[in-house]
């Protein structure tokens, strides 16, 4: 427990919102606290930060990659809430693949084994798969998809993630679930403030590439 103490003590506060000011900690500085824990601590976090690493990877993988991946991590996960949060991850990157499929006519996804997978199958031609009373965040996922607002559709995502995720790190004071749900969200934060810098360099290339063609230089 002090270890733990110590830990969260020398940990940064973070932001309320996800999109409110700067990341507080930078990865090397993360890193090094976490340092702080013991060898079995330290497993678990890095297990934590493998699945965020593959979740954060492009979605050139297949259906059955990421089913498979789900079931290795089921078996191989023993820490509780370590199980749930991924658990959690899982059903929002099911529930955000089905409604790309859905929109663009394809056929469902090859689903991990979850629940919800049966009832995404079951109201498939239903809008939103008729989970809007279970997931109030998906309406105006939904709506963002449909005005073409591919950046507000994953704020909406992102806010959901964030405040379940500080609802369940309420129930913790200083132990290592806490420095978990830290990690969890600090993942958050990066993968926002790095779309953030990926878009800025979007816009800065296409200048770039708008004072070349005016310029007549050929590249």
């Amino acid at each position: 427990m002090q270890s733990y103490y110590t830990l969260i003590a020398s940990l940064p506060q973070l932001p309320r919102a996800f999109d409110d000011g700067p990341i507080p900690i930078s990865a090397a500085a993360l890193r090094h606290r976490l340092s702080m824990l013991g060898h079995h601590d330290r497993q678990i976090v890095q297990q934590v930060s493998d699945f965020f690493r593959w979740d954060r990877q492009p979605r050139d993988r297949s259906d059955v990659e990421i089913r498979e991946t789900h079931r290795r991590l089921v078996v191989e996960i023993r820490h509780p809430l370590v199980a749930r949060l991924v658990h959690h991850r899982f059903e929002m990157r099911m529930l955000v693949a089905a409604l790309r499929c859905q929109r663009d006519g394809s056929p469902p996804p090859v689903f991990p084994e979850l629940p919800l997978a049966v009832w995404i199958q079951r109201h498939w031609d239903e809008p939103c798969f008729r989970l809007n009373d279970r997931f109030h965040w998906l309406p105006r996922f939904c709506q963002s998809l449909d005005d073409h607002q591919p950046r507000r559709a994953q704020w909406h995502l992102f806010t959901e993630l964030w405040n379940h995720w500080s609802r369940w790190n309420d129930h913790y004071n200083f132990s290592f679930e806490s420095v978990v749900l830290y990690v969890a969200r600090w993942e958050i934060l990066h993968r926002w403030a790095s779309q953030d810098v990926d878009r800025g360099r979007q816009r800065f290339n296409a200048l770039v590439d708008d004072l070349l063609q005016t310029g007549g230089v050929n590249c």
